[in-house]
């Protein structure tokens, strides 16, 4: 399936402009119902499909943007008692009605971040969840994901995503939504190898389960999660929007302002405006097959003081959209696609071209290679 729009603040207007998504995740942190409604109304096809996520993971959260307006949100969220039957079915069923409300048409279970580990009983009681929000939404056909949250460092244990797949599987929702938590920066690409190879593992074997995977708050990652076997992965315009941190629904910024990023496919990599004619010099971002990118090239070499940083957002999500796409399609392979990256920055390195930040340089590749090659290997 295609790639879903990770929504989050201001982000209705990609909607139209950038293609090739199949779906958005509805965010009731950043929207008001009647926002959402009029949203859902004048995008929503059978080729678009809308999903609404409860957002309930931080249950003693202060900062909760707009969710506090939503019906479904419990006036007693800070207090109630999370482990009362009566309490979730309640909320349950406004959850139910609310999605068909705002014309829906597939809704994620609700589910918290635990204070304690994540253990098999919280997966159980998430599963229990996903389940009676499932015969709640029978009664209107909508279809229901469960989320499923998994902590990446859990995930380095040799048996813990087979354990967590064996609980979580065993469900009357859809599918799954997969959420990778993680204390790395949105902006940090992931590199333990154990806890990529952890991660891959719990997504093939949901996928071999018959349960499709949508893996939220992707990045460049997804060739990782697609390599895995995930049916589709989510991402958003903002770097907070393709990772899942605590602090994921603040807006980014860096030094008071909102940065400027092209995203580089021939290195996997966010580029810097002033890395951008750094690398052309030697044969990279050049690109003439996204719309977006040739438009911020066409502005740098006529206007490179004017800012492009709405530009770079819809440069990067038309790649996710077209690479998620090509990989689907098996028309390039994750592997293929980082080796030829790990050239690119040698090529780099050995003509002393670095990067403006000093982290970028290609060093979380090799990781990606080894988890690629090492989760195929029986």
């Amino acid at each position: 399936m295609p790639a879903y729009h990770q929504m989050g603040h201001d982000s209705q207007n990609l909607l139209g402009e950038v293609s090739g998504f199949g779906g958005a995740i509805i965010s009731p942190v950043n929207e008001v119902e009647a926002g959402v409604s009029a949203m859902v109304s004048s995008r929503s096809s059978n080729a678009y499909e809308f999903i609404f996520d409860p957002q309930l993971y931080f249950p003693r959260r202060a900062d909760r943007g707009q969710l506090a307006t939503w019906s479904y949100f419990p006036k007693d969220f800070d207090t109630a008692d999370m482990t009362s039957e009566t309490w979730w079915g309640t909320l349950l069923d406004a959850l139910a009605s609310t999605v068909g409300r705002v014309g829906a048409r597939a809704v994620c279970s609700p589910a918290t971040i635990a204070a304690s580990m994540f253990t098999n009983e919280y997966y159980e009681a998430m599963r229990g969840l996903a389940d009676r929000l499932t015969e709640f939404c029978a009664r209107d056909g909508f279809r229901v994901l469960e989320t499923v949250i998994a902590r990446l460092p859990d995930l380095a244990a040799p048996n813990r995503a087979l354990e967590i797949a064996s609980v979580v599987s065993n469900t009357k929702a859809a599918g799954i939504y997969l959420i990778l938590l993680c204390d790395v920066r949105p902006r940090d690409e992931l590199r333990d190898v154990d806890q990529l190879k952890g991660a891959m593992r719990l997504v093939h074997l949901l996928e071999q389960s018959g349960l499709p995977v949508l893996v939220g708050c992707s990045s460049s990652d997804v060739l990782l999660w697609k390599a895995a076997g995930a049916t589709s992965c989510a991402t958003g315009k903002f770097a907070n929007l393709r990772r899942f941190t605590p602090g994921r629904f603040n807006e980014p910024e860096e030094g008071g302002r909102l940065m400027a990023y092209w995203f580089e496919e021939p290195l996997l990599s966010f580029l810097r405006g002033s890395d951008v004619p750094r690398v052309q010099a030697h044969g990279l971002a050049t690109t003439t097959t996204n719309p977006f990118g040739s438009e911020i090239l066409a502005q740098l070499a006529s206007d490179p003081a004017k800012a492009w940083v709405g530009l770079g957002w819809r440069q990067y999500m038309h790649w996710f959209a077209d690479v998620e796409a090509r990989l689907a399609s098996g028309a390039v392979a994750a592997r293929d696609l980082i080796r030829a990256a790990e050239r690119n920055w040698q090529t780099l390195e050995d003509n002393d071209v670095f990067m403006e930040e000093k982290a970028n340089d290609g060093s979380w590749l090799r990781p990606w290679l080894r988890a690629v090659v090492e989760f195929s290997k029986p």
